[in-house]
């Protein structure tokens, strides 16, 4: 299997499910497959936290078992509310000529987004090198091993001796879990797959949405749709998403980013469609399933969007179109309540993840402004597309196209208080929605990509259209020209412009496609180790004793064993488990410590894996330096990358 078709297998898997859940809602076509991602995302969330609970496995036949179930759903919710259908609001739908532009602008994005991950990941079957991915890929071969897919059972995976309780979002590994099953490929293989998908194809979309969305009802629909269509293509030139969450390996987190546009317009629009409140209801459990972080920003826009924009012009009543509103977010809220529960148990772990950097706040400005925060600032600053958001930005400003500009500001005030607390009631409320960022700058810049691929579009649309108009009257009375010959002139600058624009950044976003498949935390020597490790006696019935600085926690998702570590955890052993810190300080020290010997019992230790180097140049685990001088440990293989040791208990093999 090649890439491209596997990544083409991913986005169908991606986009069908939810897209036919969309046409029993009676959504058009472009929509349908415009909200196919968050509502597929939706099934899943809706049966992967009672299945969890009742014992049912996740698997290919109960996910379409799922399907099937939201399906009948959804077409007896339909027969029911078909008497709130609005036959006036469904003949505002896209007409099929614009639709045709918008959807020509999406491709453009994907296909150029693909052409960076294409050329940058020439061994995409590798083991790719980032802290998260890992976690990652180990999560998919826990569902495919167990079927346990629920986010609120991630302790069993994540905390080996407790399982105590741990939520994670797992709503992309087991849609990816799905893919494997349905292809046939390895867990790393499935979240690879996913995960290009994902990039590829959910921000074109969320730019050409949220495009739509800001200026239909202010400008013409086929002005409307030539800038969605710029905004798509223009997706593929901002850094910050797909390019960099990629290479960070934050795929819920990039996923959930590409899902809130389009679960948010869908929200919108039952406001006007009220059939479709249920629809909306799925997105938004969707989103916030993915991650919390997504949902979060669905409901940023949603409320700039009522205050600056429904608040003034309702479709019915201001209190009835925000009671449709308060609807779907209570029934979201009820069926995420126990996610949300969990969640609430973890702040300490969420906390953790801040990454201030208290530089100046005049710092904090500029690298908020110009997209040059953690991770970001190992590039040069875009200042092309960061000058172009700033003139669009002005002309939505004049042309009173406020909502996104309110949630723009509200993004830059998060993100320099992520780095340096503001402090006082400003740095208030920017940290509270800064904990729904981990307080990470590189998150929040994250979030304000699509917003400012819409703001470099309305102004690169604007620009060229002015330009086209001078031109025109200037020649028209020398040389008059068809009609036609204009906006043909118009749509090839700025196809040319956005492709310039692509193929300028191209090799920065090659490079970071491909940057951490690059075989250095596992390679060849380590994949054999495991292979070989694998055929020893009684290495898949008991627990591999590993570094949770080195790449063997990647065991698991690669060779089925068990590692005592399923993911890199510095630079403290962290997570409930006493057993497992003392072998983690002392498992060299022996029978000379009664602890080691006992925890060695509890964890149903027999082997060692070790392996170099270190991620982030991280120190090896006190416990595990120097194992092969140590008398109770015995070097039973060693490729030169890669070591295997085995627990000899109370009989030293040498002295």
């Amino acid at each position: 299997m090649s890439l491209c078709f596997g990544t083409l297998i991913a986005l169908l898997v991606l986009i069908a499910p939810g897209a036919i859940v969309a046409r029993i809602a009676q959504l058009n076509w472009p929509i349908a497959i415009a909200v196919g991602p968050p509502l597929t995302y939706g099934v899943v969330a809706l049966a992967i936290i009672p299945y969890g609970a009742l014992g049912i496995p996740w698997n290919g036949w109960t996910a379409l078992a799922a399907l099937a179930v939201v399906c009948v759903l959804a077409t007896v919710l339909q027969l029911l509310l078909a008497r709130l259908r609005d036959p006036e609001a469904e003949a505002r739908a896209v007409n099929p000529a614009p639709a045709l532009v918008v959807a020509a602008g999406v491709l453009l994005g994907a296909v150029l987004i693909g052409c960076a991950a294409f050329a940058g990941i020439p061994h995409w079957q590798s083991i790719p090198s980032t802290w998260d991915a890992v976690w990652h890929a180990n999560t998919v071969r826990w569902i495919l091993d167990v079927g346990q897919a629920s986010p609120t059972h991630m302790g069993e995976l994540r905390n080996v001796e407790t399982h105590a309780l741990l939520y994670y979002p797992s709503v992309f590994h087991a849609l990816a879990a799905v893919l494997c099953q349905l292809t046939g490929v390895a867990a790393t293989t499935g979240y690879t797959l996913s995960s290009v998908a994902a990039a590829i194809w959910l921000f074109p979309v969320s730019a050409a949405v949220l495009t739509w969305k800001a200026l239909r009802t202010h400008t013409t629909e086929w002005r409307t749709a030539a800038t969605a269509a710029t905004a798509a293509a223009l997706s593929a030139s901002f850094t910050a998403v797909p390019y960099v969450e990629f290479d960070t390996a934050a795929m819920p987190n990039l996923a959930a980013y590409g899902v809130a546009v389009p679960a948010m317009a869908l929200i919108t629009s039952a406001v006007r469609h009220r059939d479709r409140i249920p629809v909306a209801v799925l997105a938004l459990v969707g989103v916030f399933s993915v991650h919390i972080t997504g949902g979060i920003i669905a409901i940023m826009l949603l409320g700039a969007w009522w205050l600056f924009d429904a608040l003034w012009r309702p479709v019915r009543s201001r209190v009835g179109d925000l009671l449709t509103l308060a609807g779907v977010g209570v029934i979201s809220g009820v069926i995420l309540l126990p996610q949300f529960l969990s969640v609430t148990k973890q702040e300490d772990i969420i906390a953790g993840h801040s990454f201030l950097t208290y530089l100046s706040k005049k710092r904090g400005l500029f690298d908020a402004v110009f997209q040059h925060s953690r991770h970001l600032n190992d590039f040069p600053v875009q200042y092309g597309l960061i000058l172009l958001a700033a003139v669009g930005g002005f002309i939505m400003l004049v042309k009173r196209v406020w909502w996104p500009l309110a949630v723009y500001f509200l993004l830059i005030l998060i993100n320099i208080d992520a780095g340096t607390p503001l402090g006082g009631p400003i740095g208030a409320i920017a940290g509270g929605f800064g904990e729904f960022f981990y307080k990470d700058p590189r998150r929040v810049a994250a979030a304000t990509t699509p917003l400012l691929t819409l703001m470099a579009a309305v102004a690169l649309v604007t620009v060229v259209a002015a330009a086209v108009a001078i031109t025109r009257r200037l020649t028209q009375l020398r040389r008059p020209m068809p009609s036609r010959v204009w906006p043909a002139a118009t749509a090839a600058i700025l196809l040319g412009i956005t492709l310039l624009s692509a193929f300028h950044y191209f090799p920065r976003h090659r490079f970071l496609f491909g940057h951490k498949y690059d075989s250095v935390m596992v390679d060849q020597r380590d994949l054999d180790a495991m292979a070989y490790l694998a055929n020893l006696p009684g290495a898949r019935d008991t627990l591999i004793g590993n570094s949770n600085t080195d790449g063997t926690a990647w065991m698991y998702a690669v060779a089925g064993l068990h590692p005592l570590w399923t993911h890199y955890d510095y630079p403290v052993q962290m997570g409930p488990g006493y057993h497992r810190f003392i072998f983690w300080a002392n498992a060299k020290k022996g029978d000379t410590d009664q602890r080691v010997v006992e925890s060695i019992k509890a964890l149903n230790i027999r082997y060692v894996l070790a392996s170099s180097p270190t991620v982030g140049g991280f120190k090896i685990p006190d416990g595990l330096v120097s194992l092969n001088k140590s008398p109770y440990w015995t070097l039973i293989y060693d490729n030169g990358g890669a070591q295997i040791y085995e627990w000899h208990g109370n009989t030293p093999v040498h002295p």
